[in-house]
């Protein structure tokens, strides 16, 4: 079964996922965010795995503090968020935050890199079934609240660029594989630069076979769609090809359609947000603006337009009206969208985060389904069919073509020698 994973990164989230839960196998919740709703969160989880067998993995925050500085507010302290994190997992967080700008695992002594991996494990673990034990405790009892653990312990983690921080990675796996009571599932994050090299496939593979570890999440940093060329994505099908070849189950840390598709090759879960959350780079800096553009994810291209460019795209097309749950029970055609769009901008947002969960959800379902060939069959009829009118439209952005849909396609022909 190929696993998909929402992104849950706001409270905004709940209501989607409490009624599309149907449509998603499990969450990956960020640890800050756990620490700063330790009441409410933990209760939905375990309503969310009983009532539609959702499991969860926690995010290690940890991570977000190597580099960047969108943890700190604009007068440099750590935010509320982190700064209940740091507070849950360990002293020794709080002490380094308050000290220096980042913390690095590669700068911090053998002792504190051990005593942070312990730390983050024991959170993962332990947080959420403590908590719905303190709480239910007060008004009933709960029988057996390690069922409401995570599904797999993800170990905080340095971005793979050269050797010295593959050695990190291995100080740090080896701590958590000793204490840690729940599987492993260790997160591979690489650059782009970094899959340039012939030696890292073994070396990837060695770094958890090594260690009885027989999955993993894998990230490659700013996968933009628009931007990432097909020998980039060549070397991540191969990647994916040579890991499930040694028995290793990688599962994608930020996936688009793209990820979907390697489940032909060996990857076995995806993860993206429900407007967000397709791509990533590490360093974030602290963000100022407005929030959140309405986006409207359109099935054909695989991809998020703004709803006028949707509207206008799928009526030039003359694609029938999206039949997904949400969209067949709110708009009959592709003109009711864009009116609602225009009437009741405030409330569409948690109607376009439904039907995406639902589409992806429906992606998977029928890639599962099909033959390589006949996906990619499908995905170049896909393209042959919107390429001229997607270019022609006057709502969409010039910067934005559909040429990773070939780019997708080739490079799975490549690697899997169809």
């Amino acid at each position: 079964m190929f696993e998909a994973t929402l992104r849950y990164n706001s409270n905004s989230d709940k209501h989607p996922v409490a009624t599309s839960g149907e449509s998603l196998d499990s969450l990956l919740i960020p640890g800050k965010m756990l620490a700063a709703n330790s009441k409410a969160l933990p209760t939905n989880l375990r309503n969310w795995y009983d009532s539609y067998n959702l499991e969860y993995y926690i995010q290690p925050t940890l991570f977000d503090f190597r580099v960047g500085d969108n943890f700190r507010d604009s007068s440099g302290s750590v935010r509320t968020w982190h700064w209940d994190y740091a507070t849950e997992v360990d002293r020794l967080l709080e002490e380094l935050l308050a000290k220096q700008d980042n913390v690095d695992a590669t700068d911090l002594s053998a002792n504190q890199l051990r005593q942070l991996t312990i730390s983050s494990v024991e959170f993962q673990e332990s947080f959420v079934p403590n908590q719905l034990e303190a709480e239910t405790g007060k008004y009933e009892s709960i029988s057996d609240p390690e069922k409401y653990s995570p599904k797999a312990v993800i170990p905080w983690f340095q971005q793979i660029r050269d050797g010295r921080d593959l050695k990190v990675n291995e100080d740090i796996l080896d701590v958590a594989t000793d204490v840690s009571e729940l599987p492993l599932k260790p997160c591979l994050f690489l650059t782009k630069e970094a899959l340039h090299s012939d030696s890292l496939p073994d070396q990837l593979t060695e770094l958890l076979t090594s260690r009885d570890i027989d999955q993993c999440f894998l990230w490659i940093e700013n996968l933009d769609k628009q931007e990432t060329g097909e020998p980039d994505y060549e070397r991540i099908a191969s990647l994916v090809a040579n890991l499930d070849g040694a028995g290793i189950s990688p599962h994608s840390y930020y996936g688009d359609y793209f990820a979907t598709l390697l489940s032909h090759l060996g990857l076995t879960g995806t993860t993206y947000g429900t407007m967000y959350g397709e791509e990533a780079s590490e360093r974030r800096e602290r963000r100022t603006g407005d929030g959140v553009a309405h986006r409207y994810y359109v099935d054909a291209v695989k991809d998020f337009l703004k709803i006028p460019a949707a509207v206008d795209l799928q009526g030039t097309v003359g694609a029938d009206m999206c039949s997904c749950e949400v969209c067949s029970r709110q708009f009959g055609t592709w003109a009711d969208l864009a009116d609602r769009y225009q009437d009741d901008d405030e409330n569409i947002q948690a109607l376009l985060k439904k039907h995406h969960i639902q589409v992806r959800w429906k992606q998977i379902q029928q890639v599962e389904s099909e033959s390589l060939s006949e996906t990619l069959d499908r995905l170049d009829a896909d393209y042959r069919e919107y390429i001229t009118p997607f270019s022609q439209s006057n709502q969409i952005s010039n910067a934005k073509t559909l040429d990773y849909l070939p780019r997708w396609k080739n490079a799975l022909e490549s690697v899997s020698g169809s």
